[in-house]
């Protein structure tokens, strides 16, 4: 699995550089009273990607938070449920006579 991984890394990383290589031209982005310098215009799009990135990792990283605890209070519960049938399996059968 971690070639794999080191395979997407390297197909990515000459992917942006292509397209760095062939986006250079220049723009200026303005937005509430502030404005940038002449910069390349691969320079926001990669801003914007990441951005997403980051923020589909915080939420990525909230539900397994989730999922932790739920899987905890499960693994607690089926604790209880074992002791609970091992002790019914070392409790002597009695005769209804």
């Amino acid at each position: 699995m971690n070639w794999i991984n080191a395979l997407s890394v390297v197909l990515l990383t000459t992917l942006a550089t292509m397209f760095a290589a062939e986006n250079d031209g220049r723009i200026l982005i303005r937005f509430a009273n502030y404005s940038s310098g002449d910069i390349p215009l691969y320079v926001p799009i990669f801003i914007a990607f990441l951005l997403g990135f980051l923020g589909g990792m915080l939420s990525l990283s909230f539900s397994r938070r989730k999922h932790k605890l739920e899987i905890n209070q499960l693994r607690q519960e089926n604790d209880l449920l074992q002791t609970e049938v091992n002790n019914l399996r070392n409790l002597p059968l009695q005769d209804e006579t």
